[in-house]
């Protein structure tokens, strides 16, 4: 909502009607110095141009129209919106992404698995300003690399500055879940979550996929597990970040469902196949319905001041109506 701080300085509009009003009485003139071109007994020169009359209409109302914002900024104009408070961390959620090589593959539309997975979290953290996200990453070999937090700028910054390959080039399921539920236990965060985002099988690592999920089941962790992608042949590009050497081709597509559900089932979880734009939307009415988000505590009024982009509306519009008239119109300011 938008109001003011000094209301009663909105009076200072009417100037302008008052104004329009003393020049159609002659009270105020303009002030002119009359010049008649003419031959010897000949009719005076006139110049009447429809453009030049819609351009002298134009700057007027931008002139009346900079004044008005300037009133405007004058009577501090703000906007209150509401700003919900937590008094916890509420959910703690990890993502656990895998950026093999194949995750650079491009069957979701345009974007790769990465990218795609990526817009996805984005969306999922905007509707849940009250939880806690954490993010870990796998390849050949796993990593935490942000814990579970409320400051989401941090958190979606170090998502979009991952890279395909960062962590190798095998797929280490196993590591990935271990090491978001080793963090979950040792931190005894509320709610816990793990979301995974693979498109292959585990092929690497030192722990088995499911030993990871039982602990999950064990400590109470929820478990969902998106297999990304589709099935077949599909473009893949990327570029190695450790030797910046270009790889592009054809991937042939295939990972094991039934094992990514066995993984699940075993962590008391649950699999969520996505392999389409449309299917990856509907993965957030799955998790929301058993990750309910964290309510507010309480609501406070935020108040912010408006006045410089006011101002700087009406030394737009005052740089418009000098162009108009100086420079188009070749009037006398």
């Amino acid at each position: 909502m938008i109001s003011f701080n000094r209301p009663l300085l909105l009076i200072l509009i009417f100037l302008v009607p008052l104004f329009y009003y003393l020049r159609r009485t002659r009270i105020l003139r303009q002030i002119e110095f009359p010049l008649t071109l003419g031959d010897w007994n000949g009719l005076p020169f006139k110049w009447s141009s429809p453009v030049m009359s819609s351009v002298s209409f134009i700057s007027r109302v931008a002139a009346i129209a900079g004044f008005a914002c300037l009133v405007a900024a004058l009577a501090g104009p703000v906007r209150y919106r509401p700003e919900h408070l937590y008094s916890d961390s509420g959910n703690a959620i990890i993502f656990v992404l895998d950026i093999s090589p194949s995750m650079a593959a491009r069957d979701l539309g345009s974007e790769t698995r990465l990218d795609s997975a990526r817009q996805f979290i984005h969306a999922f953290s905007d509707q849940r300003p009250g939880d806690s996200f954490g993010l870990a990453a796998l390849g050949s070999e796993a990593a935490l690399l942000v814990p579970p937090t409320t400051d989401h700028a941090v958190f979606l910054s170090r998502l979009d500055s991952l890279r395909i390959g960062e962590m190798g080039e095998g797929t280490a399921l196993g590591l990935g879940l271990a090491v978001a539920a080793a963090h979950l236990m040792q931190r005894g965060q509320q709610h816990p979550c793990v979301i995974m985002f693979t498109d292959g099988e585990n092929n690497t690592g030192e722990i088995n996929p499911k030993t990871a999920a039982s602990v999950c089941a064990e400590n109470n962790i929820r478990l969902f597990i998106v297999g990304i992608g589709s099935r077949g042949e599909v473009p893949i590009e990327y570029t190695d970040p450790a030797t910046g050497k270009q790889y592009s081709g054809v991937l042939n597509s295939e990972y094991d469902e039934t094992a990514l559900r066995d993984i699940a089932a075993k962590g008391n979880g649950l699999y969520i196949p996505a392999g389409s734009r449309e299917a990856l939307d509907s993965v957030f009415a799955a998790i929301g319905v058993s990750v309910p988000s964290s309510h507010p505590s309480y609501t406070r009024t935020i108040e912010e001041p408006l006045e410089k982009p006011v101002i700087l509306a009406a030394l737009a519009l005052f740089a418009l109506v000098w162009f108009l008239k100086r420079l188009v119109m070749g009037a006398v300011l």
